[in-house]
Parts: structure tokens; C-alpha cells; sequence
């Protein structure tokens, strides 16, 4: 199969973003962000201590179920065990092993506890500090959980992220597609890193790890025929951050009987909603090839603008049957000397089918 030369822009700052989120710098972030929480309820606790609280929560038929002693014996520990192991994560990562936060666990657990013994400015200040951690931990838990069949990390979730982080990258790393790494979709990498798909050119990236069975790679996530319609209409820069162009998407596109399905279908008519509502009709998943993208140390370059019409569109896997959306020379791998020019409208042919699925992509030269 003919490779794809280099990353695209949007691609590098997929790339940036799970190599950063796999980082010891972002995992040792959390650890503090914890050990941060953890100081906070010491001096919530010593505040309800030293002004005797629990003496006036105490009652014959609750009895101590509201008081901060309680809090301290059984949601205490939740709290500590979550430091703990953040602490035995970075130490599973000089093995090359990976793992989900305890994040959930720990959430779940203090909850299941009465914070009564707190005025509410100090509940507030907790709520506070406790989400924050949360969020933080999610981008590790989206990148590391392997327990659904498809990457958790979709085009609309990076856009998010990268709306969000964004500041910490006032240059992008530089990176290598590794065509001599290649791996499944259900194996384990030979090497550890970000994988980008070798046959859906609009796939999301992945992170993948060798050091023991769940760091396996496992089915991409690319655009469906829906998503990749919002993506030509709306345009990278705007696909999903922009509420008024995705709600215009969304009118133009109000007779799709995929949409109208969605109970909040009419509710989502206002800019803030149109976004998540799309996004949650505009992917679908599949087995692929993989290549490695190796992060080159110590070497950068400016953050690049995605064009109106993406790169991802053009280059992406069309299979035969399909109608071509835009003119140019395509080619397919299951026919040597199969470039040639299609016309907006055309409809890709089978070749050799006894190679599998004809698969064509536009090709990198346009002349």
C-alpha cells in the first residue's frame, strides 16, 4: 500500500496531544494535583476538629454516619489509595506499562460519604478541587482504557482537547512515520507510542504499549458519511468548536433521519448543544494496519493552520462503489498502475477482486 508522506497539521497536534498525555510529566501532574486534594481535606478535617462540629452532628439515629470521623476512616482511605497508586503507575512505566487512573474509583467511593461535618464554602472548595482532579485524569483514562473494542478518542474529543491544551504547545514537536513499525489492529505494538492508521487516512490517532496485554491497538475511529459531510461543510478550523457553524450544519441537515432518532434531537438547536449532538452520529469503527509515529527529541516547528477543506478529506480511504466527492488522480493498492482521474460524481470501480475490497485514495501528486 502506497504511504501517506507525512503527517497532516491536524495530525501533529493528534500526535502532540497523546504523546503528552502519555507523558511522566503529565501522570507526575496528577500526582500532584492529588497530593494538593489530599492537603486540602487534612485542613478541612483539622478546621471541623478543632471547632468540635461533630459533638453537633451526632444523632441517636444517624448516630456518627454524618461526622468528619467518619469521613476520615472510610472516605480518607479512598483518597490515599488514589496517590498510591498514581505512585505505582510511574513506576510500571520503566516496564513500558500503562494503566487508567483510579480516578473513577476514588470519585465513586468518597461519594458514597456525607460531607455534612463541611460548611457549604468548604464543600464547595472540595467539589471544586475534586473535579478539577477528575478532569485532569480523564485525558490519561480516554488514552490508556482499552476496554471497548474502539479507541475512546475520537476527531470531536481531540478538537476538544486541543481547544483546551493548546497553550502548551507554542511549537509542535516534529515527528517520523515509522512505515518499518507497523502493527494489527488486537496486537501489541513491537514498540511503544502513537500509532496512525495505514488504510483510513481520516482514523483518529492511538496510543499503544508493548509492556504487558492492554496496551494492544485496537479498531479506528474515523468519519462516517455524515461526519465527513460536516467536515467539508463546516471546515476544519470550525468542525466542532464553532456552535453557530454546527448548528447551521445541523439545520441544513435536519431531515437526516440519524439525527431526528436522538431524543434531544430538537432540544439541541441552540449553538452550545449542536456540536455533541453531530459528533454522536458522525463516526463509526474498523480493524486496521497501523504505523508508528516516532516523536524526534529535541526538535520542533511552528503549529500550522488545518485548511477549510482537510487534508483528512481528501486523502481518506474511499471503497469502490462510492461516489467521488472531489475531482483529482486517485490510486488503488489492489492494482499496480491504477492512478487516474476522477471527476466529481464519477463512481470508484472494483479492480482485482481477488486482492480483497477495492480500496482508492487520492493520491499526493495532483499534476
Amino acid at each position: 500500500m502506497k504511504s501517506i508522506p507525512q503527517l497532516t497539521p491536524w495530525q501533529k497536534k493528534q500526535a502532540a496531544l497523546l504523546y503528552y498525555f502519555s507523558s511522566d510529566e503529565y501522570l507526575r501532574g496528577l500526582q500532584t494535583r492529588v497530593h494538593e486534594l489530599q492537603i486540602l481535606v487534612d485542613e478541612l478535617l483539622n478546621q471541623s476538629r478543632l471547632e468540635g462540629r461533630d459533638q453537633f452532628i451526632r444523632n441517636s439515629h444517624w448516630e456518627e454516619r454524618d461526622t468528619s470521623e467518619t469521613w476520615s476512616n472510610h472516605a480518607w482511605p479512598f483518597l490515599e489509595d488514589f496517590g498510591l497508586s498514581v505512585a505505582r503507575h510511574l513506576a510500571d512505566r520503566s516496564s513500558e506499562i500503562y494503566h487508567v487512573t483510579d480516578s473513577y474509583q476514588c470519585g465513586r467511593g468518597i461519594s458514597e460519604f456525607s460531607m455534612d461535618w463541611t460548611t457549604p464554602d468548604e464543600q464547595e472548595r472540595f467539589d471544586a478541587a475534586l473535579n478539577s482532579v477528575s478532569k485532569y485524569a480523564a485525558y490519561i483514562d480516554k488514552t490508556m482504557n482499552k476496554s471497548l473494542h474502539v479507541s475512546r478518542w475520537t476527531d470531536f474529543g481531540f478538537s476538544l482537547a486541543w481547544e483546551k491544551h493548546a497553550a502548551q504547545f507554542p511549537h509542535l514537536p516534529k515527528f517520523k512515520i515509522r512505515h518499518d513499525i507497523q502493527c494489527n489492529t488486537g496486537e501489541i505494538p513491537s514498540k511503544t507510542g502513537v500509532y496512525i492508521s495505514s488504510e483510513y487516512p481520516d482514523a483518529s490517532l492511538q496510543f499503544a504499549w508493548k509492556g504487558d496485554k492492554y496496551g494492544k491497538l485496537l479498531d479506528c475511529s474515523m468519519f462516517n458519511n455524515l461526519g465527513r459531510q460536516a467536515l467539508i461543510a463546516v471546515g476544519r478550523p470550525k468542525l466542532w468548536v464553532d456552535g453557530n457553524s454546527m448548528l447551521e450544519f445541523l439545520k441544513r441537515n435536519g431531515e437526516s433521519e440519524v439525527l431526528k432518532q436522538n431524543p434531544f434531537y430538537e432540544d439541541s438547536f441552540d449553538p452550545d448543544l449542536a456540536p455533541s449532538l453531530i459528533a454522536e452520529h458522525s463516526f463509526t469503527s474498523a480493524p486496521s494496519g497501523w504505523w508508528f509515529v516516532e516523536l524526534l527529541d529535541e526538535e520542533y516547528e511552528p503549529v500550522e493552520s488545518e485548511t477549510n477543506i482537510s487534508d483528512l478529506t481528501q486523502r481518506r480511504r474511499i471503497d469502490a462503489g462510492e461516489t467521488c466527492e472531489i475531482s483529482g488522480f486517485y490510486f488503488s493498492p489492489a492494482s499496480v498502475n491504477s492512478r487516474q482521474l476522477f471527476k466529481k460524481g464519477d463512481v470508484f470501480p472494483v479492480l482485482n477482486i481477488t486482492y480483497g475490497n477495492t480500496i482508492w485514495q487520492s493520491d499526493e501528486k495532483q499534476d
